[in-house]
């Protein structure tokens, strides 16, 4: 890929600010009126504002201290806060949402001189993104970021100070924009269990939104996923915070590393909805301090400490009955004092407002905006009028429930992010370099590597799998997942795409070989959901006879390939469920198929743990291909032929039924006991089963691998030591593979129960057919061993630790273990 070096303002201006009244839609031309106050090339290149190498945003005709790039930051924004009105520092906390949203015209026009961004705005959020189809006519890459430009210059033309806008945007598989690289979900990404991966995927997503004109992404997500039910877990990376929180990092640094901020969210408590319940239900999280801490904050508390993002989103739940958005403990003791947080926090949309309205702490609209305030809130962000939240900020600050030096800090935070973003100096796009890098060739192949190792083998009876294509002649692929599209189109990435779908992956990969044939056979779900969650009834005579039609074709197959899972309709966003099995008819489905007597392969494309008893009981081989972005067909078929040999690992527990839930790692000591005395790998008891379905870290390969050479040092660490272990890892078996060596942490005692063990290392090791390498983990006790004791201090306790190196968590994952003792402080350490 080639980057065009990026040019000075002036010329910026000169070049590319040809973004005018004429280009705008016939949907939406502006009047003569409105012309006048839309950036067109003449109007920059005549305007004495702009020079070459800083730009004079108060229009006085001199270089003031907030305009010279050679000052310090913290000079430029204290010159910049001495200057502003309490209207213009108040604009700077709301945010504008982008067109079609609050915005009804995408470029500027009369009408904006009356509104309250008249004085500025914080942000302006998902601007002409393609979330709302009436505004796909600004999809173009370089059309976007001329319309980026032209708004840039309104506000630093038409406001008093010319702040620049901060243009945000989410990213969690992809920037949220039509056609940009479209990656598997955040569960998929987890499931690959491959930092650098996840690394370059930042890279590309903050690569494509730069050029596209977004300066700030909300991503990560680092929630931890410990409720299946919850409908956000196919948004999370893991119900691990380990995990999450070193996948997170890698994104936050690739992101960060393309000049734009990371925004990550939902700072804090907001994955463990109280009973998985989403909507109006999102708050009362049933989790202990301790676990709040250990497991839900470790995350946050990892990333904010090694990658300093500069915003983060505070959620709208509570904590122990103190709504997070207005709470001081949150977003101030802990985010700002001990996290050294030092960017901006947005509100998750809504949050202020149930303040008031849902959680009932608040008299009225302008006590919650204060309280919020008062807690360390610094943008509040909605899908409302700007103005719904500037104006009762105001009057709580004339009424003394705000003080302007809150304010004042609050804003510095704001423009601080603005000018480390560089905003200020060089706010404009060139809309050739859009052209250049989204979706480039450089970028496109991350789309399927990701795909490829994101996917898990859960079972392959008598190696089923992988499939000889010269053998087949008639294949058949069938299921929800089988055809659709749509399931790779998520609100928070690209939402429009150019699909392979497993259908079409397989038909490419066989050509002419053999006869592909699509039939739906199930919809993902029935006519009855989520009625059919509680009571099950059988199909309706359409339902039957859209299965009739598919068993019909399968009986003439020689394969069946079986896509089932989640849609659109039953999971995300507000989509919890009562149910862990796969929604609909889909497990009556497979069963018609197995009563062909032909071979069936069960694909999945969960965005949850999946309770599949039957299948996993009857299917002789099942993949895990998750919502796996633009490239999941071609990965798919790869995978059933054997060009790709599955390399991923769950990055969540799998219950066998929703009635084990709460079932997440890590988990206190003897959470997960059975009730029975003599041991049963399976878990079963006289009541119940004890053990989930799939551990997790469970995967499988088309090869097989040695554990060997475990070696500690040193054997009896202090806490200031770093503890080097090695292991060698052989690939024993006759083809290619990638396994993922786990190292996990067992406390045999502690002040205070102990995890059952918690990961604490992972690595991705490619092998060919008889290689071996060395793994090599490093723990820092103060990093990886602290707790948090009786007195909620965070502490080091000695004492012995089991060291296991595994191929999974569950029984038998562990390949090799060894004992160590952490020794208290040496005298010379005391």
């Amino acid at each position: 890929m080639t980057v065009r070096p990026r040019l000075t303002c002036l010329n910026i201006i000169l070049a590319l600010l040809t973004f005018s009244a004429a280009n705008v839609s016939a949907e939406k031309t502006p009047t003569t009126s409105d012309s006048k106050n839309v950036a067109t090339a003449g109007d920059a290149a005549a305007d004495p504002m702009y020079h070459d190498g800083w730009v004079d945003r108060n229009k006085n005709g001199k270089m003031d201290p907030y305009e010279n790039p050679k000052l310090s930051v913290a000079e430029r924004v204290q010159d910049l806060i001495d200057r502003m009105t309490m209207d213009e520092k108040t604009c700077q906390m709301a945010t504008i949402y982008g067109y079609r949203r609050v915005l009804k015209s995408p470029v500027p026009e009369a009408s904006w001189n009356e509104r309250v961004w008249k004085d500025g705005v914080a942000n302006i959020d998902e601007h002409a993104n393609g979330v709302r189809a009436e505004a796909t006519e600004y999809i173009a890459f370089d059309k976007h970021a001329n319309l980026i430009n032209t708004v840039q210059h309104w506000f630093a033309k038409h406001t008093r100070l010319g702040i620049p806008v901060d243009f945000t945007n989410e990213g969690i598989r992809g920037i949220c924009h039509p056609n940009a690289c479209n990656f598997p979900t955040q569960l998929g990404l987890g499931a690959s269990w491959d930092r650098e991966l996840v690394r370059r995927i930042g890279e590309i997503t903050g690569r494509e939104a730069k050029v596209l004109g977004y300066s700030n992404i909300y991503s990560p997500i680092l929630d931890t996923a410990r409720d299946p039910r919850w409908g956000r877990s196919i948004e999370c990376y893991s119900e691990d915070p380990y995990l999450v929180g070193e996948l997170g990092k890698e994104q936050v640094l690739g992101l960060q590393s393309q000049n734009v901020a990371s925004t990550v969210k939902h700072f804090a408590a907001y994955s463990n909805p109280n009973g998985g319940r989403d909507g109006g239900g999102r708050t009362d999280p049933q989790v202990p301090f301790h676990d709040m801490q250990e497991i839900l904050l470790a995350p946050f508390r990892k990333v904010f400490k090694e990658c300093s993002p500069k915003g983060t989103m505070s959620s709208y739940n509570t904590y122990d009955g103190v709504p997070v958005s207005g709470s001081s403990y949150f977003l101030i003791d802990l985010l700002r004092k001990e996290y050294g947080f030092n960017g901006y926090v947005v509100s998750d949309s809504g949050a202020v407002t149930r303040i008031e309205r849902q959680h009932k702490v608040a008299e009225t609209f302008e006590h919650a905006v204060a309280q919020s305030i008062n807690a360390g809130l610094n943008v509040r962000t909605t899908f409302q009028k700007m103005e719904n939240f500037v104006m009762p900020l105001r009057q709580v600050v004339k009424k003394g429930w705000v003080t302007e030096d809150t304010i004042n800090s609050r804003v510095a935070d704001v423009l601080r992010v603005k000018f480390e973003l560089g905003l200020f100096d060089t706010p404009f796009l060139d809309p050739q370099e859009a052209l250049d890098v989204v979706h480039c060739d450089d970028h496109s192949p991350v789309t399927l590597e990701a795909a490829r190792k994101a996917i898990v083998l859960l079972k392959n009876e008598n190696k089923t799998l992988p499939l000889d294509s010269s053998t087949l002649r008639n294949v058949l692929v069938t299921g929800p997942g089988a055809n659709e599209a749509d399931l790779m189109i998520s609100r928070y990435g690209p939402s429009i795409s150019d699909v392979i779908t497993p259908y079409e992956g397989i038909r490419r990969y066989l050509g002419d070989q053999a006869n592909v044939v699509y039939e739906e056979g199930v919809a993902a779900k029935d006519s009855r959901f989520p009625k059919s969650d509680l009571i099950p009834e059988p199909p309706t005579a359409e339902e039957q006879a859209l299965m009739d039609q598919a068993i019909a074709v399968a009986k003439k197959s020689d394969v069946i390939i079986a896509v089932l899972g989640d849609s659109n309709d039953t999971v995300g966003e507000s989509k919890s469920r009562m149910s862990l099995d796969l929604p609909g008819h889909q497990t009556l489905y497979v069963q018609k198929l197995m009563e062909t007597g032909k071979p069936v392969i069960v694909v999945l494309m969960p965005g949850r743990a999946a309770a599949i008893n039957w299948i996993d009981e009857n299917a002789p081989a099942i993949l895990v291909c998750w919502h796996g972005g633009e490239q999941v067909g071609t990965a798919v078929a790869e995978t059933l032929f054997g060009d790709n040999n599955p390399g991923g690992k769950l990055p969540i527990t799998f219950p066998r039924t929703v009635g084990q839930v709460p079932m997440a790692v890590p988990y206190r000591h003897g959470a997960w006991g059975g009730q029975h005395e003599k041991f049963d790998p399976n878990g079963w008891g006289s009541t119940r089963s004890s053990n989930p379905l799939y551990f997790f870290g469970y995967g499988l390969s088309y090869t097989t691998f040695k554990y060997s050479h475990l070696k500690i040092t040193p054997k009896n660490p202090t806490e200031s030591d770093t503890i080097k272990i090695t292991c060698s890892i052989t690939n024993s078996g006759d083809v290619q593979g990638d396994e993922v060596v786990q190292l996990y942490i067992a406390d045999l005692v502690a002040s205070v129960t102990p995890y059952e063990q918690v990961l604490r290392g992972f690595d991705r090791v490619a092998l060919e057919p008889g290689e071996t390498k060395q793994v090599t983990f490093s723990l820092s006790p103060k990093r990886d061993l602290v707790m948090l004791d009786r007195d909620n201090q965070w502490v080091v306790e000695p004492g012995e630790f089991e060291v296991r190196v595994a191929s999974h968590s569950g029984y038998g994952g562990a390949q090799l273990k060894e004992t160590i003792e952490l020794k208290s402080k040496t005298p010379e350490q005391q």
